[in-house]
């Protein structure tokens, strides 16, 4: 088998995330033999009753022979610690080597041993995002929970709602779209509102500006939001420009203070938020067998993989790592889909109709959202998140030095992993 082959192979293994290993346990039998066959390592576990029907109960564990012992060892009299050592009559497991990786596999699990309720077994809920409700006469861009097949445009995941709305208001205040919440309809005796009267908002509630004006202000929000707010800080630099130019320079420095709260502005906002559309990125973490790293690839918020590329020293014939590392991901990239690849955003009549890229609204990409931020915005997260652009081009070089740090990080955890698992287990 050749190594490509051998890759490929380990990638549809793992993708369909069955767990790996399995043992049968007979609480009449001793069970010395038993535990001392279950590494002390970290993995991600099932317990199955004797009756098949029955769903298994799931979890995770940072050492499984511990953990085991505590669900399966004989009961130390009366205590209201669970044991299931009276249920279980089989226990299937996976190694992992890393939160995220455990977190994907209870994830996935779960999703097929309980869909009605796994959603509530994990405390899974929408990610927060901001959207711009494009088929609207007169868009905003405002915070919410909900992703749908509207043709909107979504921006994020960021760590909470409250962050989105902070977020959202200090970039608003370089455009002058409107903030309100109603459907407007254009009168020219509606009163305002605060933002009109600071001349914050074009004000299309009284006809402030025409429709064809608000489009293009519509215009550079999503281009400055697709850019990662470059070209704002573009278009107030060639301003600040051209009023030194004309030697204004008092407009000049009211431009440049601009600029220094833009950057400000931008600096906040968290790396992971794009256009859900564009979000792309490749998740490196490290694998629970030793010298090996384990992938996820991330594709317009979807999450795919896990697959994992070992590092070994001893290969007949080995590849080059950016060759591996191009068959590996490009496995995991969802084959293109023509369909449903644009949505028709709603006009006013007699207005052209503008086609904007939309994002899928089903379950598992919000799902998928929410494990990913999770993991992002976490305390104590590990592994690295390298960004792709929107043609998802891979830099090879960058992520084999992220391999190879992780690989050096993780070498004195790994003996130490091994170290417990020959070692003699304790009464």
């Amino acid at each position: 088998m050749t190594l490509a082959a051998g890759l490929l192979e380990s990638i549809v293994g793992m993708c369909v995330m069955e767990l790996r290993s399995s043992l049968k346990f007979d609480p009449d039998r001793s069970d010395t033999a038993f535990f001392e066959s279950v590494p002390a390592r970290p993995a991600v576990f099932a317990l199955f009753a004797e009756a098949s029907k029955d769903n298994p109960y799931l979890s995770r564990a940072r050492d499984l022979r511990r953990r085991l012992k505590r669900l399966l060892g004989a009961a130390p009299g009366i205590s209201r610690r669970l044991n299931l050592r009276a249920h279980a009559r089989r226990v299937e497991y996976s190694l992992v080597g890393s939160a995220f990786e455990s977190q994907w596999l209870l994830y996935t699990l779960n999703k097929r041993y309980y869909p009605k309720v796994y959603r509530h077994r994990l405390r899974l809920r929408p990610p927060a995002l901001l959207k711009l409700n494009l088929a609207n006469r007169f868009p905003r861009l405002f915070p919410t929970r909900r992703i749908s097949n509207d043709g909107a445009a979504y921006y994020g995941p960021f760590p909470s709602r409250a962050e989105a709305e902070r977020w959202a208001g200090e970039f608003l205040d370089f455009f002058k779209i409107r903030r309100c919440v109603e459907d407007l309809s254009p009168d020219p005796s509606h009163p305002g509102c605060v933002y009109s009267q600071m001349k914050m908002c074009l004000a299309p509630c009284f006809r402030g500006c025409t429709d064809e004006e608000y489009d293009r202000e519509v215009g550079r929000v999503t281009e400055a939001l697709d850019g990662g707010g470059q070209p704002l800080v573009r278009i107030l630099e060639n301003e600040r420009g051209s009023a030194a130019e004309s030697l204004e320079f008092e407009l000049a420095a009211k431009i440049h203070r601009r600029i220094e709260k833009a950057n400000e502005v931008l600096r906040t906002k968290p790396d992971l938020v794009h256009n859900l559309r564009d979000l792309h990125g490749v998740i490196v973490e490290r694998g629970a067998e030793p010298q090996s790293v384990v992938f996820f690839r991330v594709c317009a918020g979807e999450l795919r993989g896990p697959a994992t590329l070992p590092f070994e020293a001893n290969v007949s014939n080995p590849a080059p790592l950016d060759e591996q590392l191009h068959t590996l991901l490009d496995s995991l990239a969802p084959k293109p889909d023509p369909a449903g690849t644009r949505i028709r955003r709603a006009q006013a009549p007699g207005k052209p109709e503008i086609l904007r890229r939309g994002i899928s609204s089903t379950a598992g990409s919000w799902e998928h959202l929410s494990l990913l931020a999770r993991w992002y915005y976490s305390s104590f997260r590990e592994g690295e998140f390298v960004a792709l652009p929107p043609d998802q081009r891979i830099p090879h070089a960058r992520l084999i030095r992220i391999c190879r740090k992780i690989l050096a990080n993780s070498t004195a955890h790994q003996a130490e992993a091994r170290s417990q698992d020959t070692a003699t287990p304790h009464g």
